[in-house]
């Protein structure tokens, strides 16, 4: 399966969770070092540059040790799958949205 990265999404894995490289990321992702992942919503690529193809990205926090993260991944119109983003997560977490067990998330 071919898998890219684009360059924010780079940056966040390296600055944010140590992951070097591509191949560290997907390694990672492979790994089941996306814990507790839990969806958070499907919209249309906003800045994609060719209008007349839609793409949607699907979005995800997910835990990782103590750290809370965020994934956003789409599939290309070539059909590859593309990583959008790959940070610690900017927004809080409410008990709501981690099914009101905060040991989901401080494991």
């Amino acid at each position: 399966m071919n898998v890219s990265v684009l360059y924010d999404a780079k940056l966040g894995a390296r600055e944010q969770f140590g992951l070097k490289t591509d191949s560290d990321l997907l390694e990672f992702i492979g790994n089941n070092g996306l814990q507790d992942l839990m969806y958070v919503n499907t919209e249309s690529w906003r800045n994609n540059p060719r209008k007349d193809k839609g793409v949607l990205i699907d979005a995800y926090k997910f835990r990782s040790n103590r750290k809370i993260g965020y994934i956003a991944f789409m599939k290309g119109v070539k059909g590859n799958f593309v990583i959008k983003s790959f940070h610690l997560d900017n927004d809080k977490l409410t008990l709501k949205d981690i099914g009101n067990n905060p040991e989901n998330f401080l494991r």
